[in-house]
Parts: structure tokens; C-alpha cells; sequence
């Protein structure tokens, strides 16, 4: 296949680690021989790949997907079309593009089946590209598929300042919810803030149900969107609306600890406690995962949806990019690009 010799360059994670801290540590840059191109595929320069939290947990063998090793870090990315299959239509060198894969993104360059690969709206960047795929179809199913997120109703938001949170806030705001935005600290509820958030909590000064119970007046929160787990799960426990028929969005559990829930809170509140597994959901329902990127490109081309990129990091410095992430200093994503410079 043309352009197929030689090599190009990736974030290789190539033994499990006992921490996250060894993990960034062990990953390595590494030359890979290119791939040929089948007549269905694209082959696309990759510019930017954003960092999301399992690929911690994946270096150290602790995410529900366990990926063979060696691997590539990072599940999504943006770039630039650079050569077409004989039989796609679809795409043409010079289209900008974005694309989530498990096969992994931090690479200069990937090779896709053409239906992998999402036409980049032209007011993103490429790192806001490579940030959309995954927090955003997560978001959208939780809060409009798995909670029925209606106008007018109170969201709550937990690590509302990560990658996830802070989409969860946009998309919230977007499908005219009243939003609360909870973090850990200031700087990340500011941006909250300049995301949409009607209302902050620092539940590392606050109780959230003192904090939430006065915002809302003693109301409480219809959908409660939580990629936190630990204590921050209990504390939501308590802030289900009065009036019952609240749902608690389990999305994650970021702090590491997984909460138990005594089953006669739900009794008692009247309230649904919904699991989320986007990815794996919308594998099963193809048809829902196309629809669900058709609907968050229209909030996009709209204006209603614009990835916050906190940090980008030239590929030569990925090792700081995930730690940035380890230490949970990112507000909303942080990227590595490749192809020089940065491309916020």
C-alpha cells in the first residue's frame, strides 16, 4: 500500500505499573512501522490527543477495558486527513477530523475505518476536537438518555471541574437545565462558571447538602450527575429532590473508592439510582451511538457546546501531561499535540 514504509512516533504504555506514578513514569516514546491502508480505511496525521482519566487506571491494569500490551495511550484524538482507501467517499485528503479508538491516540499518525473518523465543526480547534468524543457522548447519555434530563429541572454536577464534570455542566446548560456545579476548589469552580454553571459549591469547605439545600431551597436536585464516588456519592445520597423522583447518575468513581448505597435511602427519598457504562452502551446500540454525535455536532455547530482545553503539551513532554492529570490538576482537558506547536 503507498506511504505505508517507515516508521512514526507514540506514547507506548509496555508494562503494567503498581501506581499511576509508575505508570507515567514507564510509558515511553516509541518508533512504530506504519500501517498499510485497507480500501475502507483513512489514514489521518494525528495533531492533537486529549488525556482522560482510565488511562491512568489502564497503566496500572485497573480499568473495566484492559487493552494487550504494548499499548498507545490515549482513546481520543484529532487531526488532518492525509491519504484515503480506494473505497471511501466520505473523506478527502485535507479534512479535518476527530475520532475516539481503544487502539489507542497519542501517535503522529493513525489508521481508521472511515466510520470511525467525525468531520471536526470548523470553530473547534484540533485539541477541542480531540477532547469531544468521549466526555461529551458520556454527558449526553446520562443526562438525556439514562436521566431524562428535562428544562427547568435542578442538576447537580460533582467533580465538576475534570474533564467529564465540566462537559456535564455544558451539556446540562444546553438541554436547559438549572445547574449546580460542585469541585474542590476555586479556580476550578471558576471556570465552571464561564462554562454555564448557575450556581457553585467548594465541597472541600461545604456539606453539599447545606450548600445545595439553600440554593434550591430546600427543593434538592431532580438529576445528579457523579463521577466522583467515595463520600461525595454520600453526600449526593442526600441531596435526591424532596419531592421523590430524582435520579442519581453513577458515572465513576475518580477518587478510587467505590460507595456503598444502604438500599433503604432509595425507599425512603423515592429515588432512581441509574448506572451509566456509555462506552459499552454505545457499542451495543450503534444506531444510538451515531445519533448521540449527530445531536452534540448540532449543539456544537450551534455554539452550545466548546470544549474547555486547559493545557496542551508538545508530545515530547507527555510524561507532564499525565501527570498534571495524576496530580488532578486538570480543568476540563488537557492534550498532547504532535506536528508543532500548539493548536489552541
Amino acid at each position: 500500500a503507498p506511504m505505508a514504509s517507515g516508521t512514526y512516533r507514540a506514547v507506548v504504555c509496555e508494562k503494567i505499573s503498581a501506581s499511576a506514578v509508575e505508570g507515567i513514569e514507564a510509558a515511553v516514546l516509541r518508533d512504530l512501522p506504519r500501517t498499510a491502508l485497507g480500501d475502507g480505511d483513512v489514514r489521518v496525521e494525528v495533531r492533537s490527543a486529549s488525556l482522560n482519566f482510565p488511562e491512568l487506571l489502564m497503566m496500572q491494569n485497573k480499568y473495566q477495558y484492559k487493552p494487550k500490551l504494548p499499548f498507545v495511550l490515549c482513546t481520543e484524538g484529532a487531526g488532518v486527513v492525509r491519504e484515503v482507501g480506494k473505497a471511501v467517499k466520505s473523506f478527502t485528503p485535507g479534512d479535518r477530523v476527530f475520532f475516539a479508538t481503544m487502539s489507542g491516540c497519542a501517535r503522529e499518525e493513525v489508521v481508521l475505518p472511515a466510520e470511525g473518523l467525525v468531520p471536526l465543526p470548523d470553530r473547534l480547534s484540533f485539541s477541542q476536537g480531540a477532547g469531544f468524543h468521549m466526555g461529551y457522548s458520556t454527558g449526553y447519555h446520562a443526562l438525556a438518555h439514562r436521566g431524562k434530563l428535562q428544562p427547568g429541572e435542578w442538576l447537580l454536577v460533582t467533580g465538576a471541574g475534570g474533564g467529564m464534570g465540566l462537559m456535564a455542566v455544558e451539556l446540562g446548560k444546553a438541554l436547559g437545565a438549572r445547574v449546580i456545579a460542585a469541585a474542590s476548589s476555586d479556580d476550578k469552580l471558576e471556570v465552571c462558571k464561564k462554562m454555564g454553571a448557575d450556581f457553585v459549591v467548594n465541597y472541600s469547605r461545604q456539606k453539599l447538602k447545606d450548600a445545595v439545600g439553600e440554593i434550591t431551597k430546600g427543593a434538592f436536585c431532580d438529576v445528579i450527575y457523579e463521577p466522583v464516588g467515595g463520600d461525595i456519592f454520600d453526600q449526593c445520597v442526600r441531596c435526591v429532590a424532596t419531592k421523590g423522583w430524582a435520579r442519581l447518575l453513577v458515572v465513576g468513581f475518580a477518587c478510587g473508592t467505590i460507595p456503598s448505597l444502604p438500599a433503604n435511602m432509595a425507599l425512603i427519598k423515592g429515588f432512581d439510582l441509574v448506572g451509566v457504562r456509555s462506552g459499552a452502551q454505545l457499542g451495543l446500540e450503534p444506531e444510538l451511538a451515531r445519533q448521540t454525535i449527530v445531536d452534540l455536532l448540532k449543539l456544537a455547530t450551534d455554539g452550545k457546546l466548546s470544549p474547555y482545553v486547559s493545557r496542551e503539551f508538545p508530545m515530547e513532554q507527555y510524561k507532564d501531561a499525565f501527570r498534571l492529570m495524576e496530580e488532578k490538576k486538570v480543568i476540563g482537558k488537557c492534550c498532547i499535540t504532535f506536528g508543532g506547536g500548539s493548536k489552541l
